[in-house]
């Protein structure tokens, strides 16, 4: 009884000894099918490759055994290099190089065992290195130079964090396409940093097609997450506690890519074109190797021609281009509400036009029979707008005049388009800006298959352009007014020299003028001979067009018509002064043209580019919005750019 805790105590010891030493965890050897292709004459091409075989045990191709839906099928196995068509082979080693590596010789560990897979590898066999920390790097893309790589692996440094999931990821970039991809992947701890998630990298490891075999080295790696990522790819993990254990992992691994054979399989005629599962099965030593693949079988080799069918070349493959919530489901349902939306729209308008009009053709019928003619009332005149003379624009007019009226936008739009030179009314233009506001997202909608960045986007130029466009109408009608005023004053004098009253001055300048000087006086022509003072009606146009310079002109009138003088003088002095006041700030906009230019490019171009980003690119725009640091580089970032544009626009912003 008493050797019992003798025992007890001793395996407990044996155990914590053994767990010190940290042997490896080998698997168990298992066969796999790496890729299966047609061949001209109707049969089968196989890639067949055994994991985790013991030293000097090789697969036997004498032994090979395939089975289409059950039923046998005749098949040949012969090595890799003896392949009647040459099959590319890629191995990736992807080294962890954070700063952890570097302790316990664990990084030396990795160079020696990168070293030894070199070594052993096929000189045939593409191999590349990729390394991985805080950073992704490719210091050595695939090459059979393994004389190169070994200098590569010589030269590694270890520094930073542990960005495993990208690195994977990479690694499946890297690896491309081919009948054999494998990638070798060494780390002693848990991911940290990578933008990825392990669902999306265990889920783009099945998706392609390679071979992962996995090294956890130490006890931080986590061996749980890697036998995620191997099992999608059929691999195996392999946990190293010694540097020694490294180095014969990477050898297994190459011995992996060694023990391949290429399996020439015939179809039978009765499962030709049809989809089966496909079973292999090969004997390397005792062990026998055994793995099933679903696939759609080849048709039979046309007699008459050796072109190979058209159902053997590359399969058009439709691609998700819009958003998850826009699919061939939904689209309908998206055009048919705004079908609705758009139809009800249109009905409101058209039906309450219609009824305002019938209610009052109807209370006039019944009034016609009691004037004194006693006939029929005549239909009033249709009302012409910018849109048309239609029943749908003149209710649409009508119903956007009521709105411009309830949100009391009348007299701010008059003011705008007025002084754009626009012959619209504020119900027509608000029409029109609401059309673009629909128009553009519209349009972009289907053009970008469903990008709601896009679609924003769209909806945020429709509402902004149309004050864009008016905003430049009135600049450029201002700046031609202020180009026009001084030969108009010119004019005006040359006009009371010869005898004339202001008012007969004024209709010269209306007929021999150009717009938009000959519109305004025209108006304010107009207005006087209604009854307004002058004055006022030149202050009118001053008001307007929001002309400081012309403001002084009607002052110098009142003056001189509440004091006296020779006004025909003081109007050709101030367009003196207009002249040299507009070739200085001709002189001043020339010199501060560059600064402008300088603060256009500033002001413009972050946004543009991060909105390029934001559509096209969105993982290179994601950490700045998905991380504690990005958020505060966009704010101070934000900052800089307001201080800089407003800086910019200060200096070279100059009052003449």
């Amino acid at each position: 009884m008493r050797s019992l805790p003798r025992l007890t105590a001793a395996a407990a010891g044996l155990a914590a000894a053994l767990v010190l030493i940290g042997p490896a965890a080998w698997a168990a050897p298992s066969g796999r099918i790496n890729e299966m292709t047609p061949t001209p004459d109707g049969g089968l091409q196989i890639l067949f490759s055994a994991t985790d075989l013991p030293a000097g045990v090789a697969i036997d191709p004498a032994s090979v055994k395939v089975s289409i839906g059950g039923t046998p099928a005749t098949a040949v196995a012969r090595p890799v290099t003896q392949a009647p068509e040459p099959i590319s082979r890629t191995a990736l080693l992807v080294i962890d190089t954070s700063g952890s590596m570097n302790q316990d010789g664990k990084l030396a560990a990795a160079q020696a065992a990168a070293k030894a897979f070199i070594d052993t590898v096929p000189a045939d066999v593409k191999v590349g290195v990729l390394t991985f920390n805080d950073t992704i790097a490719v210091p050595a893309a695939p090459t059979t130079n393994h004389a190169a790589l070994l200098r590569i692996v010589g030269g590694l440094k270890a520094n930073g964090g542990t960005k495993l999931y990208d690195a994977v990821l990479r690694a499946i970039d890297v690896l491309g396409s081919g009948a054999s991809r494998t990638a070798v992947l060494l780390t002693d701890g848990a991911d940290d940093g990578s933008n990825a998630t392990l669902p999306e990298v265990v889920s783009a490891v099945a998706a392609s097609g390679i071979s992962l075999q996995a090294v956890a080295l130490g006890a931080g790696a986590q061996t749980a997450v890697l036998q995620q990522m191997a099992s999608a790819a059929k691999g195996s993990v392999i946990s190293a506690g010694k540097a020694a254990d490294v180095a014969a992992a990477f050898v297994q691994a190459a011995r992996t890519i060694t023990n391949q054979v290429v399996v020439e399989v015939s179809v039978p005629p009765a499962r030709a074109g049809q989809s089966a599962d496909v079973t292999v099965s090969l004997t390397a030593g005792a062990v026998t190797l055994t793995d099933t693949a679903f696939t759609l079988l080849p048709a039979p080799a046309s007699t008459t021609s050796t072109a190979v069918p058209e159902q053997y070349g590359p399969q058009p493959v439709q691609l998700a281009t819009g958003p998850s919530w826009l699919t061939n489901a939904t689209l309908p349902l998206v055009f048919v509400a705004l079908f609705l939306g758009l139809a009800g729209l249109l009905a409101v308008a058209v039906l309450g036009a219609t009824r305002s009009e019938s209610r009052e053709s109807r209370v006039r019928r019944r009034l016609s029979i009691y004037t004194l003619t006693g006939r029929r009332p005549v239909r009033r005149q249709q009302v012409e707008t910018a849109l048309g003379t239609s029943q749908v624009a003149r209710s649409a007019v009508e119903l956007a005049g009521k709105v411009v009226a309830r949100r009391d936008l009348e007299a701010l739009l008059g003011r705008r388009l007025e002084a754009a030179g626009l012959p619209l009314k504020a119900a027509e233009w608000l029409l029109i800006h609401v059309g673009i506001a629909l128009a553009v997202p519209l349009l972009l909608l289907l053009l970008s298959g469903g990008n709601i960045v896009l679609v924003l986007t769209g909806a945020a130029l429709g509402a902004i352009l149309p004050w864009i466009y008016l905003s430049v109408k009135e600049q450029r009608r201002l700046a031609s007014f202020l180009d026009q005023l001084p030969n108009t004053l010119q004019l005006l004098a040359g006009s009371l020299s010869a005898g004339y009253s202001f008012q007969q001055a004024m209709d010269t300048v209306v007929r021999e003028g150009q717009a938009p000087m000959t519109v305004e006086f025209n108006r304010a022509l107009v207005e006087s001979r209604l009854g307004v003072p002058v004055e006022d009606a030149l202050d009118g146009i001053a008001e307007r067009m929001k002309s400081v310079d012309f403001e002084w002109v009607v002052m110098a009138i009142r003056i001189q018509r509440e004091v006296g003088g020779n006004l025909s003088e003081v109007l050709t002095t101030v367009a003196h002064t207009l002249r040299e006041r507009e070739q200085v700030r001709r002189q001043v906009r020339v010199l501060s043209a560059e600064g402008r230019l300088s603060g256009w490019i500033i002001g413009a171009m972050p946004p543009l580019f991060a909105l390029f980003l934001f559509t096209f690119r969105f993982e290179y725009l994601k950490p700045l919005i998905t991380t504690p640091l990005g958020l505060v580089m966009i704010s101070v970032g934000l900052v800089l750019e307001v201080v800089g544009v407003v800086l910019i626009s200060r200096i070279v912003k100059v009052e003449v």
